[in-house]
């Protein structure tokens, strides 16, 4: 059932946006910092430091905000009844339950990651892969709150220096992308494996098959087993900025803004 799914959001990507799209909301904001999605169709978008909720129409749910942690940075919500929240400048995680509230706390630093600047959910165990700047190293944290994995110093593995962006799973890799070099692909294990050089990369979304993620403003699907890349067209021509897809519904962001569509 899992790989039925898998072919039909394919398909949906690859053929489906050259059809007919119906907008379905238009949100305005003054920034947006952040954006993500969940598999149950709510879009997450961090604006003003605040993150906002709202459903699969754009009608809003729940609000966090936090004031004294700085800047909100980063939301994972791979696993909706788990959300990550990351603060960066504390280099600390709100984990936040489904209708956000907050449920608990990593301090990373207690555990040892002086300097996280990504983090991401593992679909694998229910651990968090931690990207640690001070020592250059792929860490992931377990349940216990334990390092359980390192990479190697990645500048050295690559043979470059390295700014990555934005890290999230799929498939068998953990994903990271650095816009000057290209996405990095590691193992489960941290491991490096290759990086694919398609430059400007800021944003990813990463399926057990497919990887998509926007470059210059445009559309782009990867397969990991036939290693195929295709442009997928868009509904608008806005400045991209990031795109997901979700059950029925395409979420673009761009211009500070969300729109929704659906098919």
């Amino acid at each position: 059932m899992k790989k039925i799914f898998l072919y039909v959001l394919t398909f949906f990507i690859l053929t489906s946006f050259t059809g007919e799209w119906q907008l379905v909301k238009q949100i305005p904001f003054t920034e947006i910092s952040a954006f993500t999605t969940d598999n149950l169709g709510s879009a997450y978008v961090v604006s003003e430091n605040l993150l906002l909720q709202f459903d699969n129409n754009g009608s809003p749910l729940n609000h966090y905000d936090e004031k004294n942690l700085g800047r909100l940075a980063y939301v994972d919500a791979q696993n909706p009844l788990k959300l990550l929240a990351f603060y960066p400048d504390f280099a600390q995680i709100n984990i936040l339950s489904s209708k956000l509230v907050l449920q608990s706390t990593i301090q990373l630093r207690g555990i040892g990651i002086e300097q996280p600047v990504l983090i991401c959910n593992s679909k694998v165990d229910y651990s968090i892969w931690v990207y640690d700047r001070q020592d250059f190293k792929l860490k992931k944290v377990d349940l216990n709150l334990q390092v359980t994995r390192e990479s190697g110093n990645i500048p050295q593995l690559i043979g470059k220096e390295i700014n990555p962006r934005f890290m999230t799973e799929g498939g068998k890799f953990l994903l990271m992308s650095d816009p000057d070099l290209g996405i990095l692909f590691f193992d489960q294990y941290g491991t490096y494996f290759k990086t694919y050089p398609v430059k400007n990369v800021y944003y990813m979304q990463a399926t057990e098959d497919e990887l998509y993620y926007v470059s210059n403003g445009a559309f782009y699907t990867y397969n990991f087993k036939t290693l195929a890349e295709q442009k997928a067209g868009l509904p608008v021509n806005d400045s991209l900025t990031a795109a997901r897809v979700e059950q029925n519904r395409l979420f673009l962001t761009g211009n500070n803004e969300l729109k929704i569509f659906s098919h």
